[in-house]
Protein backbone atom coordinates (compact mmCIF):
# COMPACT_ATOMS: atom_id res chain seq x y z
CA UNK A 1 0.00 0.00 0.00
CA UNK A 2 1.26 3.70 -0.66
CA UNK A 3 1.10 5.63 2.26
CA UNK A 4 -0.98 8.73 2.40
CA UNK A 5 1.66 11.78 1.94
CA UNK A 6 3.22 9.55 -0.66
CA UNK A 7 -0.20 9.82 -2.79
CA UNK A 8 -0.28 13.39 -2.25
CA UNK A 9 3.14 13.87 -4.20
CA UNK A 10 2.30 11.34 -6.92
CA UNK A 11 -0.77 13.37 -7.07
CA UNK A 12 0.58 16.75 -7.69
CA UNK A 13 4.21 15.49 -9.42
CA UNK A 14 2.18 13.62 -12.18
CA UNK A 15 -0.99 15.29 -13.04
CA UNK A 16 -2.81 14.07 -16.00
CA UNK A 17 -1.41 10.65 -16.15
CA UNK A 18 -2.77 7.42 -16.45
CA UNK A 19 -4.00 6.50 -13.01
CA UNK A 20 -2.24 2.65 -13.74
CA UNK A 21 0.89 4.40 -14.68
CA UNK A 22 0.97 6.46 -11.19
CA UNK A 23 0.34 3.32 -9.13
CA UNK A 24 2.14 0.35 -10.49
CA UNK A 25 5.83 0.73 -10.26
CA UNK A 26 7.85 -0.04 -13.24
CA UNK A 27 10.45 -2.63 -14.05
CA UNK A 28 13.41 -2.96 -15.88
CA UNK A 29 15.41 -5.71 -17.47
CA UNK A 30 18.67 -5.87 -16.32
CA UNK A 31 20.06 -8.82 -19.22
CA UNK A 32 19.64 -12.40 -19.62
CA UNK A 33 19.00 -15.04 -17.03
CA UNK A 34 22.28 -17.67 -17.03
CA UNK A 35 21.27 -21.12 -17.82
CA UNK A 36 21.24 -23.85 -15.58
CA UNK A 37 24.19 -25.68 -15.52
CA UNK A 38 23.44 -29.52 -15.76
CA UNK A 39 26.09 -31.92 -14.70
CA UNK A 40 25.75 -34.88 -17.32
CA UNK A 41 26.44 -37.92 -15.01
CA UNK A 42 27.77 -41.55 -15.87
CA UNK A 43 27.44 -44.97 -14.62
CA UNK A 44 30.59 -44.72 -12.88
CA UNK A 45 29.11 -41.90 -10.11
CA UNK A 46 25.76 -44.21 -9.09
CA UNK A 47 28.16 -47.67 -9.42
CA UNK A 48 31.72 -46.42 -8.20
CA UNK A 49 33.07 -50.31 -8.43
CA UNK A 50 33.16 -50.30 -12.52
CA UNK A 51 36.40 -50.43 -13.98
CA UNK A 52 37.50 -47.35 -15.88
CA UNK A 53 36.84 -47.27 -19.64
CA UNK A 54 40.24 -48.14 -21.01
CA UNK A 55 42.35 -45.02 -22.68
CA UNK A 56 45.09 -45.04 -25.40
CA UNK A 57 48.32 -45.40 -23.84
CA UNK A 58 49.37 -42.52 -25.68
CA UNK A 59 46.69 -39.73 -24.50
CA UNK A 60 47.76 -39.32 -21.10
CA UNK A 61 51.18 -38.09 -22.21
CA UNK A 62 49.60 -36.46 -24.85
CA UNK A 63 47.60 -34.67 -23.05
CA UNK A 64 50.27 -32.82 -20.85
CA UNK A 65 51.04 -31.32 -24.17
CA UNK A 66 48.59 -28.34 -24.95
CA UNK A 67 49.51 -28.27 -28.45
CA UNK A 68 51.63 -30.67 -30.32
CA UNK A 69 52.01 -27.82 -33.52
CA UNK A 70 55.31 -25.65 -32.95
CA UNK A 71 53.24 -22.24 -34.68
CA UNK A 72 50.88 -22.64 -31.41
CA UNK A 73 48.02 -21.93 -33.98
CA UNK A 74 46.06 -25.31 -34.78
CA UNK A 75 45.95 -27.60 -32.08
CA UNK A 76 46.48 -31.53 -32.27
CA UNK A 77 44.27 -33.95 -30.67
CA UNK A 78 44.07 -37.21 -30.06
CA UNK A 79 40.83 -39.73 -30.42
CA UNK A 80 40.97 -42.82 -28.31
CA UNK A 81 41.48 -45.10 -31.20
CA UNK A 82 44.81 -43.27 -32.31
CA UNK A 83 43.02 -40.94 -34.87
CA UNK A 84 44.97 -37.56 -34.59
CA UNK A 85 42.22 -34.32 -35.41
CA UNK A 86 42.31 -30.94 -35.95
CA UNK A 87 40.65 -29.12 -32.91
CA UNK A 88 39.53 -26.04 -34.21
CA UNK A 89 36.43 -26.20 -36.79
CA UNK A 90 37.11 -22.70 -38.34
CA UNK A 91 39.89 -21.63 -40.44
CA UNK A 92 42.10 -19.25 -38.28
CA UNK A 93 42.74 -16.93 -41.47
CA UNK A 94 39.26 -16.56 -43.12
CA UNK A 95 36.96 -17.83 -40.45
CA UNK A 96 35.48 -20.29 -43.10
CA UNK A 97 34.31 -23.59 -41.46
CA UNK A 98 36.60 -26.30 -42.34
CA UNK A 99 35.59 -29.09 -44.12
CA UNK A 100 36.77 -33.01 -43.41
CA UNK A 101 39.01 -34.65 -46.19
CA UNK A 102 39.74 -37.94 -45.35
CA UNK A 103 42.70 -39.53 -43.59
CA UNK A 104 46.35 -40.74 -44.16
CA UNK A 105 48.11 -43.93 -42.59
CA UNK A 106 50.81 -42.93 -40.51
CA UNK A 107 53.76 -44.25 -38.30
CA UNK A 108 55.38 -43.01 -35.59
CA UNK A 109 58.26 -44.11 -33.66
CA UNK A 110 58.09 -41.32 -30.69
CA UNK A 111 60.74 -40.19 -28.26
CA UNK A 112 61.58 -41.26 -24.56
CA UNK A 113 60.66 -44.71 -25.24
CA UNK A 114 57.44 -44.10 -26.14
CA UNK A 115 57.48 -47.19 -28.57
CA UNK A 116 56.16 -47.38 -32.35
CA UNK A 117 52.42 -46.20 -33.06
CA UNK A 118 50.31 -46.27 -35.64
CA UNK A 119 48.02 -43.56 -36.25
CA UNK A 120 45.24 -41.99 -38.14
CA UNK A 121 45.65 -38.46 -39.37
CA UNK A 122 42.30 -36.65 -39.99
CA UNK A 123 43.03 -33.89 -42.74
CA UNK A 124 40.91 -30.91 -42.83
CA UNK A 125 40.50 -28.50 -45.55
CA UNK A 126 38.99 -24.85 -45.53
CA UNK A 127 37.10 -24.26 -48.68
CA UNK A 128 38.78 -20.77 -49.39
CA UNK A 129 42.52 -21.38 -47.98
CA UNK A 130 42.91 -24.82 -48.88
CA UNK A 131 44.96 -27.91 -47.54
CA UNK A 132 44.81 -27.15 -43.59
CA UNK A 133 48.78 -28.25 -42.74
CA UNK A 134 49.46 -28.12 -39.46
CA UNK A 135 53.10 -28.86 -37.95
CA UNK A 136 53.47 -32.83 -36.66
CA UNK A 137 56.98 -32.10 -35.71
CA UNK A 138 56.64 -32.55 -32.34
CA UNK A 139 54.83 -36.27 -33.23
CA UNK A 140 57.16 -37.38 -35.92
CA UNK A 141 59.14 -35.78 -38.95
CA UNK A 142 58.06 -35.00 -41.85
CA UNK A 143 58.88 -37.52 -44.36
CA UNK A 144 60.31 -40.05 -42.03
CA UNK A 145 58.78 -42.55 -38.98
CA UNK A 146 61.48 -41.44 -36.51
CA UNK A 147 61.23 -38.90 -34.03
CA UNK A 148 64.36 -35.77 -34.66
CA UNK A 149 65.87 -36.75 -30.90
CA UNK A 150 66.81 -40.79 -32.57
CA UNK A 151 68.41 -38.75 -34.77
CA UNK A 152 70.19 -36.84 -32.60
CA UNK A 153 71.50 -39.11 -30.21
CA UNK A 154 72.85 -41.31 -32.70
CA UNK A 155 74.96 -38.03 -33.87
CA UNK A 156 75.95 -37.30 -30.24
CA UNK A 157 77.14 -40.94 -29.63
CA UNK A 158 79.08 -41.16 -33.16
CA UNK A 159 80.83 -38.04 -31.78
CA UNK A 160 82.39 -39.50 -28.59
CA UNK A 161 83.67 -42.83 -30.35
CA UNK A 162 80.93 -45.02 -30.91
CA UNK A 163 80.45 -46.96 -34.43
CA UNK A 164 77.04 -46.91 -36.00
CA UNK A 165 76.53 -50.64 -35.68
CA UNK A 166 77.13 -49.73 -31.77
CA UNK A 167 74.46 -46.88 -31.96
CA UNK A 168 72.33 -49.64 -33.08
CA UNK A 169 72.98 -52.07 -29.99
CA UNK A 170 72.49 -49.03 -27.75
CA UNK A 171 69.12 -47.83 -29.29
CA UNK A 172 67.67 -52.03 -28.70
CA UNK A 173 68.78 -51.87 -24.91
CA UNK A 174 67.69 -48.30 -24.26
CA UNK A 175 64.57 -48.05 -26.24
CA UNK A 176 64.01 -51.54 -27.11
CA UNK A 177 63.94 -50.29 -30.80
CA UNK A 178 65.59 -51.80 -33.52
CA UNK A 179 67.02 -48.82 -36.16
CA UNK A 180 68.34 -50.22 -39.60
CA UNK A 181 72.18 -49.31 -40.08
CA UNK A 182 71.23 -47.23 -43.00
CA UNK A 183 68.93 -45.40 -40.93
CA UNK A 184 71.59 -44.47 -38.49
CA UNK A 185 74.55 -43.77 -41.53
CA UNK A 186 72.35 -41.27 -43.18
CA UNK A 187 71.28 -39.65 -39.89
CA UNK A 188 75.12 -39.12 -39.36
CA UNK A 189 76.10 -38.16 -43.09
CA UNK A 190 73.71 -35.98 -43.22
CA UNK A 191 76.01 -33.12 -41.09
CA UNK A 192 78.92 -33.68 -42.73
CA UNK A 193 78.94 -30.72 -45.33
CA UNK A 194 78.07 -28.54 -42.85
CA UNK A 195 80.38 -29.50 -40.52
CA UNK A 196 82.94 -29.55 -43.03
CA UNK A 197 82.44 -25.76 -44.39
CA UNK A 198 82.26 -24.72 -40.51
CA UNK A 199 85.27 -26.17 -39.53
CA UNK A 200 86.86 -25.14 -42.60
CA UNK A 201 85.97 -21.29 -42.36
CA UNK A 202 86.08 -21.29 -38.63
CA UNK A 203 89.02 -19.98 -36.36
CA UNK A 204 90.08 -21.34 -33.00
CA UNK A 205 91.82 -19.41 -30.65
CA UNK A 206 95.43 -19.56 -31.27
CA UNK A 207 99.24 -18.98 -29.75
CA UNK A 208 100.69 -18.56 -32.96
CA UNK A 209 102.57 -21.92 -32.30
CA UNK A 210 101.37 -25.31 -33.24
CA UNK A 211 101.74 -28.86 -33.42
CA UNK A 212 102.36 -31.09 -36.69
CA UNK A 213 101.86 -34.47 -37.67
CA UNK A 214 100.26 -37.41 -39.64
CA UNK A 215 98.80 -40.42 -38.99
CA UNK A 216 99.08 -43.25 -41.23
CA UNK A 217 96.06 -44.90 -42.57
CA UNK A 218 94.60 -47.47 -45.18
CA UNK A 219 91.85 -46.45 -46.74
CA UNK A 220 90.15 -48.77 -49.22
CA UNK A 221 93.37 -50.77 -49.00
CA UNK A 222 95.32 -48.16 -50.42
CA UNK A 223 97.98 -45.89 -48.15
CA UNK A 224 96.78 -42.39 -46.79
CA UNK A 225 97.48 -40.17 -44.26
CA UNK A 226 95.49 -37.92 -41.56
CA UNK A 227 97.56 -34.25 -41.35
CA UNK A 228 96.63 -32.71 -38.12
CA UNK A 229 97.62 -29.86 -35.47
CA UNK A 230 97.12 -28.36 -32.39
CA UNK A 231 97.58 -25.35 -30.91
CA UNK A 232 100.63 -26.34 -28.09
CA UNK A 233 98.93 -23.45 -25.99
CA UNK A 234 95.36 -22.76 -26.27
CA UNK A 235 94.56 -26.55 -27.00
CA UNK A 236 92.51 -25.97 -29.79
CA UNK A 237 92.75 -28.25 -33.08
CA UNK A 238 93.00 -25.48 -36.16
CA UNK A 239 93.33 -28.20 -38.65
CA UNK A 240 92.77 -31.74 -39.37
CA UNK A 241 92.77 -33.50 -42.89
CA UNK A 242 92.62 -36.68 -44.75
CA UNK A 243 95.18 -36.49 -47.46
CA UNK A 244 96.21 -38.97 -50.14
CA UNK A 245 100.04 -37.80 -49.21
CA UNK A 246 102.41 -36.44 -46.96
CA UNK A 247 104.44 -33.93 -49.04
CA UNK A 248 104.94 -30.42 -49.70
CA UNK A 249 101.43 -29.75 -51.16
CA UNK A 250 99.83 -31.43 -48.86
CA UNK A 251 100.89 -29.85 -46.07
CA UNK A 252 100.67 -26.34 -47.64
CA UNK A 253 97.11 -27.32 -48.05
CA UNK A 254 96.37 -28.33 -44.31
CA UNK A 255 98.47 -25.12 -43.04
CA UNK A 256 97.10 -22.49 -45.48
CA UNK A 257 93.51 -23.96 -43.81
CA UNK A 258 94.64 -24.19 -40.50
CA UNK A 259 94.88 -20.27 -41.01
CA UNK A 260 91.41 -19.32 -41.98
CA UNK A 261 92.55 -17.09 -44.88
CA UNK A 262 94.86 -15.68 -43.14
CA UNK A 263 93.02 -15.10 -39.77
CA UNK A 264 95.44 -17.07 -37.89
CA UNK A 265 98.93 -16.94 -37.41
CA UNK A 266 101.72 -19.32 -37.20
CA UNK A 267 104.94 -18.29 -35.82
CA UNK A 268 106.56 -21.49 -34.45
CA UNK A 269 106.11 -25.22 -35.70
CA UNK A 270 107.04 -28.42 -33.99
CA UNK A 271 107.17 -31.88 -36.00
CA UNK A 272 108.59 -34.87 -36.23
CA UNK A 273 111.77 -35.34 -37.87
CA UNK A 274 110.47 -35.52 -41.49
CA UNK A 275 111.32 -33.89 -44.37
CA UNK A 276 108.55 -34.78 -46.75
CA UNK A 277 107.51 -30.53 -46.58
CA UNK A 278 110.67 -30.28 -48.77
CA UNK A 279 111.42 -26.62 -49.06
CA UNK A 280 107.77 -25.35 -48.01
CA UNK A 281 109.63 -23.26 -45.24
CA UNK A 282 111.69 -21.32 -47.26
CA UNK A 283 108.54 -20.06 -49.55
CA UNK A 284 107.20 -16.41 -48.96
CA UNK A 285 104.48 -17.09 -46.75
CA UNK A 286 106.09 -19.85 -44.53
CA UNK A 287 109.71 -18.64 -44.46
CA UNK A 288 109.05 -16.34 -40.78
CA UNK A 289 107.77 -20.47 -39.11
CA UNK A 290 110.28 -21.17 -36.25
CA UNK A 291 110.62 -25.07 -36.81
CA UNK A 292 111.28 -27.02 -33.73
CA UNK A 293 111.75 -31.09 -34.15
CA UNK A 294 110.61 -33.24 -31.64
CA UNK A 295 113.60 -34.27 -29.00
CA UNK A 296 111.43 -37.11 -28.21
CA UNK A 297 111.89 -38.36 -31.52
CA UNK A 298 115.36 -36.90 -31.79
CA UNK A 299 116.16 -39.28 -28.92
CA UNK A 300 114.25 -42.46 -30.46
CA UNK A 301 116.56 -42.13 -34.14
CA UNK A 302 120.01 -41.68 -31.98
CA UNK A 303 118.75 -44.83 -29.91
CA UNK A 304 118.09 -46.38 -33.00
CA UNK A 305 121.43 -45.82 -34.70
CA UNK A 306 123.46 -46.94 -31.33
CA UNK A 307 121.59 -49.74 -31.09
CA UNK A 308 122.81 -51.01 -34.52
CA UNK A 309 126.24 -49.94 -33.50
CA UNK A 310 126.12 -52.38 -30.72
CA UNK A 311 124.69 -55.46 -32.80
CA UNK A 312 121.09 -54.82 -32.38
CA UNK A 313 118.24 -54.31 -34.39
CA UNK A 314 117.06 -50.92 -35.17
CA UNK A 315 113.69 -51.51 -34.48
CA UNK A 316 114.32 -53.38 -31.02
CA UNK A 317 112.38 -52.48 -28.50
CA UNK A 318 114.92 -53.39 -25.98
CA UNK A 319 117.22 -50.91 -24.19
CA UNK A 320 120.50 -49.77 -25.51
CA UNK A 321 123.15 -52.58 -23.40
CA UNK A 322 124.68 -51.02 -20.42
CA UNK A 323 128.30 -51.39 -21.83
CA UNK A 324 126.92 -48.44 -24.65
CA UNK A 325 124.76 -46.45 -22.94
CA UNK A 326 127.16 -43.98 -21.78
CA UNK A 327 127.58 -43.64 -25.53
CA UNK A 328 124.16 -42.87 -25.87
CA UNK A 329 124.07 -40.51 -23.00
CA UNK A 330 126.83 -38.40 -25.04
CA UNK A 331 124.57 -38.12 -27.45
CA UNK A 332 121.62 -36.86 -25.42
CA UNK A 333 123.61 -34.22 -23.50
CA UNK A 334 123.12 -32.60 -27.00
CA UNK A 335 119.68 -32.95 -27.10
CA UNK A 336 118.97 -31.92 -23.99
CA UNK A 337 121.83 -28.59 -23.39
CA UNK A 338 119.94 -26.12 -21.76
CA UNK A 339 121.53 -23.42 -23.71
CA UNK A 340 123.19 -22.81 -27.42
CA UNK A 341 126.60 -22.47 -26.05
CA UNK A 342 126.23 -25.91 -24.28
CA UNK A 343 125.02 -27.65 -27.32
CA UNK A 344 128.14 -26.48 -29.09
CA UNK A 345 130.17 -28.02 -26.91
CA UNK A 346 128.85 -31.04 -26.48
CA UNK A 347 128.59 -30.99 -30.19
CA UNK A 348 132.45 -31.51 -30.44
CA UNK A 349 132.62 -33.52 -27.58
CA UNK A 350 130.41 -36.78 -29.52
CA UNK A 351 132.94 -35.79 -32.85
CA UNK A 352 135.92 -36.49 -30.55
CA UNK A 353 134.33 -39.88 -28.76
CA UNK A 354 133.10 -41.23 -32.06
CA UNK A 355 136.61 -40.57 -33.93
CA UNK A 356 137.85 -43.03 -30.97
CA UNK A 357 135.82 -45.44 -31.10
CA UNK A 358 136.31 -48.51 -33.69
CA UNK A 359 133.63 -50.93 -34.88
CA UNK A 360 131.91 -52.87 -37.86
CA UNK A 361 128.86 -50.45 -37.85
CA UNK A 362 130.95 -47.21 -36.95
CA UNK A 363 129.10 -45.50 -39.59
CA UNK A 364 126.12 -45.57 -37.58
CA UNK A 365 127.33 -43.26 -35.03
CA UNK A 366 128.38 -41.04 -37.99
CA UNK A 367 125.12 -41.18 -39.56
CA UNK A 368 123.70 -40.20 -36.43
CA UNK A 369 125.99 -37.08 -35.83
CA UNK A 370 125.24 -36.09 -39.45
CA UNK A 371 121.74 -35.85 -38.63
CA UNK A 372 122.16 -34.44 -35.25
CA UNK A 373 124.09 -31.28 -37.23
CA UNK A 374 121.46 -30.99 -39.62
CA UNK A 375 119.16 -30.67 -36.68
CA UNK A 376 121.18 -28.43 -34.81
CA UNK A 377 119.14 -25.19 -35.33
CA UNK A 378 116.14 -27.31 -35.08
CA UNK A 379 116.87 -29.09 -31.76
CA UNK A 380 118.06 -25.59 -30.09
CA UNK A 381 115.19 -23.24 -31.44
CA UNK A 382 112.96 -23.77 -28.12
CA UNK A 383 116.06 -22.01 -26.42
CA UNK A 384 115.84 -19.04 -28.57
CA UNK A 385 111.83 -18.45 -28.08
CA UNK A 386 110.55 -20.20 -24.98
CA UNK A 387 106.62 -20.18 -26.25
CA UNK A 388 108.49 -23.28 -28.55
CA UNK A 389 107.42 -26.43 -27.46
CA UNK A 390 109.96 -29.15 -26.83
CA UNK A 391 108.11 -32.01 -28.10
CA UNK A 392 105.03 -33.36 -29.64
CA UNK A 393 104.00 -35.11 -27.13
CA UNK A 394 100.39 -33.54 -26.43
CA UNK A 395 99.45 -33.97 -30.65
CA UNK A 396 100.56 -37.55 -30.10
CA UNK A 397 98.58 -38.63 -27.31
CA UNK A 398 95.48 -36.26 -29.60
CA UNK A 399 95.96 -39.35 -32.28
CA UNK A 400 94.01 -41.52 -29.48
CA UNK A 401 90.97 -39.60 -30.49
CA UNK A 402 90.68 -40.38 -34.03
CA UNK A 403 92.39 -43.61 -33.83
CA UNK A 404 89.43 -44.44 -31.17
CA UNK A 405 86.83 -45.17 -33.89
CA UNK A 406 87.92 -49.17 -34.46
CA UNK A 407 88.32 -49.16 -38.15
CA UNK A 408 89.55 -45.80 -38.26
CA UNK A 409 93.26 -46.55 -39.18
CA UNK A 410 92.45 -49.75 -41.47
CA UNK A 411 88.66 -50.25 -41.82
CA UNK A 412 87.52 -46.92 -43.81
CA UNK A 413 86.13 -47.39 -47.30
CA UNK A 414 86.28 -43.75 -48.82
CA UNK A 415 87.93 -40.63 -47.83
CA UNK A 416 84.87 -38.72 -47.28
CA UNK A 417 84.21 -41.55 -44.41
CA UNK A 418 87.59 -40.77 -42.91
CA UNK A 419 87.36 -37.02 -43.15
CA UNK A 420 83.82 -36.82 -41.29
CA UNK A 421 85.49 -39.35 -38.29
CA UNK A 422 88.25 -36.68 -37.98
CA UNK A 423 85.52 -33.31 -38.35
CA UNK A 424 83.15 -35.14 -35.69
CA UNK A 425 86.19 -35.19 -33.10
CA UNK A 426 87.72 -32.05 -34.26
CA UNK A 427 83.90 -30.06 -33.23
CA UNK A 428 83.61 -32.35 -30.01
CA UNK A 429 87.02 -30.98 -29.09
CA UNK A 430 86.82 -28.02 -30.32
CA UNK A 431 83.15 -26.97 -28.37
CA UNK A 432 84.19 -28.08 -25.16
CA UNK A 433 87.16 -26.33 -25.28
CA UNK A 434 85.48 -23.05 -25.70
CA UNK A 435 83.84 -22.44 -22.42
CA UNK A 436 87.18 -23.23 -20.69
CA UNK A 437 88.85 -20.70 -22.57
CA UNK A 438 86.34 -18.11 -22.17
CA UNK A 439 86.74 -18.58 -18.43
CA UNK A 440 90.04 -18.37 -18.05
CA UNK A 441 90.52 -15.36 -20.54
CA UNK A 442 87.93 -13.77 -18.32
CA UNK A 443 90.36 -14.52 -15.34
CA UNK A 444 93.09 -12.44 -16.99
CA UNK A 445 90.88 -9.74 -17.62
CA UNK A 446 89.85 -9.58 -14.01
CA UNK A 447 93.63 -9.60 -13.51
CA UNK A 448 94.18 -7.16 -15.34
CA UNK A 449 91.71 -4.78 -14.19
CA UNK A 450 93.41 -4.99 -11.36
CA UNK A 451 96.68 -4.28 -12.27
CA UNK A 452 95.59 -1.07 -13.91
CA UNK A 453 93.28 -0.01 -10.88
CA UNK A 454 96.91 -0.30 -9.11
CA UNK A 455 98.69 1.79 -11.70
CA UNK A 456 99.06 6.15 -10.93
CA UNK A 457 99.05 6.61 -14.91
CA UNK A 458 95.95 4.43 -16.04
CA UNK A 459 96.98 5.81 -20.05
CA UNK A 460 99.71 3.57 -20.22
CA UNK A 461 97.84 0.61 -20.49
CA UNK A 462 94.38 2.39 -21.19
CA UNK A 463 94.75 0.66 -24.76
CA UNK A 464 94.62 -2.45 -23.27
CA UNK A 465 90.96 -2.32 -22.57
CA UNK A 466 90.06 -2.55 -26.70
CA UNK A 467 92.40 -5.90 -26.82
CA UNK A 468 90.31 -7.37 -24.70
CA UNK A 469 86.88 -6.25 -26.02
CA UNK A 470 87.90 -7.39 -29.67
CA UNK A 471 89.28 -10.63 -28.29
CA UNK A 472 85.61 -11.10 -26.30
CA UNK A 473 84.12 -10.07 -29.93
CA UNK A 474 85.79 -12.58 -31.63
CA UNK A 475 85.90 -15.64 -28.99
CA UNK A 476 81.82 -15.02 -28.87
CA UNK A 477 81.44 -14.97 -32.92
CA UNK A 478 83.16 -18.17 -33.34
CA UNK A 479 82.23 -20.24 -30.47
CA UNK A 480 78.62 -18.88 -32.02
CA UNK A 481 79.50 -20.89 -35.32
CA UNK A 482 79.88 -23.60 -33.20
CA UNK A 483 76.72 -23.20 -30.90
CA UNK A 484 75.01 -23.07 -33.95
CA UNK A 485 75.78 -26.52 -35.56
CA UNK A 486 75.19 -27.97 -32.14
CA UNK A 487 72.06 -26.60 -32.10
CA UNK A 488 70.56 -27.29 -35.34
CA UNK A 489 72.03 -30.99 -35.48
CA UNK A 490 72.86 -32.33 -31.87
CA UNK A 491 70.78 -30.74 -29.19
CA UNK A 492 68.10 -32.54 -27.42
CA UNK A 493 65.46 -30.21 -27.60
CA UNK A 494 63.10 -30.09 -24.67
CA UNK A 495 59.81 -30.67 -25.34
Amino acid sequence: MISFDKRIFIKERFKGRSPINLIMPITKIIGRNTPIKIEQCTLNKFFPELPKPKEHSLVKTLDQINSLSANKEYTLRMKHDGTIYIKEEYCLDCGKRLVKNGFNERIAILADGLGKHEFQVHRKRCPYCGEIKPDYSKLAPKNGNYHESYKRRARQHYMDGLMPSQIQRVFRIDFSIKISLTSIVNWIEMVREPLREMLRTTPVPSSGYWGYDEIHLRINKERMYAIDTVDVVTRFVPVAKISENMGRNAGRKVLTEGRKNCQLRINGLVKDCTTNLGGLFRTRSFKHIIQQNCLTHVKWIVSAHVKAFAGMYKQSTKPVPKEWRWLRDRFYALINAKHESDAYIQLEIIKYTIERLKGKRIKELYTALKQLEGWLPKIIAHQRNPFTPTTNNLLESYHKKYTYYPSFKRSMMTIKGAQRILDYRVFRHNFRRFPEHKEMFKKKFEEFKIILSELPDKRVMGAQHRYFQSEFKKLDKWFGRYQEIWDVYFALKIE
